[in-house]
This record gives structure tokens, sequence and C-alpha cells, in this order.
């Protein structure tokens, strides 16, 4: 939120900063509770960072997924000017791809969208893209994910700022690539893919790697078991 902090003193800077951090390594209490601490000795404090910070936590730490999407829902931004407004509107959509409000996300996603001329940081515009790759993905729309996850991994490898997004995009590139019968290019950039995170260490994403192609494989298993009983 660079643009946002510039006039706060170099304290509180480096403190929204670990505040950044802690949610980027999700833990949303901890960053919870340093943003309150700003709050309460800052007269620069951001009461939008805040309350977005306090829906992260609700969300998944306290399990309070509807009280944190009405309280988004209630500080949202009428237009996407800065990054925060950014951050709002693109974890209201990650949250109703959670619950699997398909409706909501596709209007959260448009909004975005077209609202992107606005944006001059690519960090978020990533994790906005492999947001929308995501979402696609849960409602089984496995094109336009395939199509969202292209487009994020171009903005990482143009901008060359590798992270999470970077990772679970992958990941959802090769599992839609499975979805879209792409079964033999899918295995070489997993192989790639895994030689990938041997060298950052990355051994929770190969879990993540490896269950993710196993549920494919279980789901056509079991469409091919209706299938034979319907015959």
């Amino acid at each position: 939120m660079q643009t946002d902090v510039e006039n706060i003193s170099d304290n509180t800077v480096l403190n929204i900063q670990e505040v950044f951090n802690l949610i980027q390594n999700y833990k949303y209490e901890e960053a919870f509770l340093l943003s309150s601490q700003i709050m309460k000795r800052s007269e620069d404090g951001d009461q939008l960072f805040h309350e977005w910070v306090k829906a992260l936590a609700e969300f998944y730490s306290c399990d309070k997924k509807r009280t944190a999407i009405n309280l988004l829902e209630k500080v949202k931004p009428e237009k996407l000017i800065n990054e925060i407004h950014f951050r709002i509107i693109n974890s209201l959509m990650g949250f109703y791809i959670e619950i699997e409000d398909e409706l909501n996300f596709l209007n959260y996603k448009k909004e975005l969208i077209s609202n992107l001329c606005n944006l001059n940081n690519n960090e978020i515009l990533v994790k906005i893209l492999s947001n929308i790759a995501n979402g696609y993905y849960v409602f089984k729309n496995y094109e336009e994910s395939l199509k969202y996850c292209e487009k994020t991994i171009k903005t990482v490898q143009h901008n060359k700022h590798f992270d999470m997004s970077f990772t679970t995009t992958l990941i959802l590139k090769i599992t839609n690539m499975h979805y879209q019968d792409k079964i033999d290019e899918a295995k070489v950039l997993q192989k790639d893919f895994e030689i990938f995170l041997k060298m950052t260490d990355g051994l929770n994403n190969k879990k993540y790697l490896d269950k993710t192609i196993e549920n494919y494989y279980k789901e056509v298993e079991n469409n091919e078991k209706n299938i034979s009983k319907s015959l």
C-alpha cells in the first residue's frame, strides 16, 4: 500500500509492512493485533486498511465467514481508486469463491477487471489474476481458469516477482490441463514444476500438487463408474 502510506512515519510504515508479511504467511490474527496497535498509537492509522485486516482474520482464523463478508460489504469503496480498494474487492471475491457463491464471484471479477487501468501495483495484479483463475477452477470453468492462469504466469514472469501466487497458479494450470484433456503437456509441466519445488524447498506445495492431481483422477474414476451404472 505504498501510495497510501507516504505521509506516515517510518516506524508506522515498517509496522504496516509487517502486517502484510503476516498476511502473506497466513497469520491473520497476528496481523489484526498489530494493525490494532497501529490504530491505537497513530493518528495516521488507516481505518479502511484495518477493517480489511479484521475481515481477513474473521474469515480465515475465526471461521466467521458471513461476518467477514458483511464487514467488507459495508466498507467497500464505490470506486476503485487506490490499492486498498483493490485489496478489499479482491478479498471479497475470494470470500465468495470460498463459500461457492458464483454470482458474486463473477460480479466482483467484472468490477476488478474493468478497473485494472487504475491499478499500478503488479503484486496486487498477480493476486487478482490468480484469484480469478482459482474462482473459475472452483466453479469448474476450466477453460477460463486456464486462460487466467496463463495471464497470471505471464505477468509474474514479466515482473520477475515469484511468490505463493505463482506456485499456486502453476498447480492450478497443471490441474486445468488435466481437465482439458491435455494430459501429456500437463505431465511435462508437472515434472518441471516438481524440480522447481525441490530447488525452492517447496515440500508443502509438492504435497498440494500431488493431492490435486489425485483428486482429479478420483473424480475421473467416479465419473466412469457412474457412466457404467447408467448403461
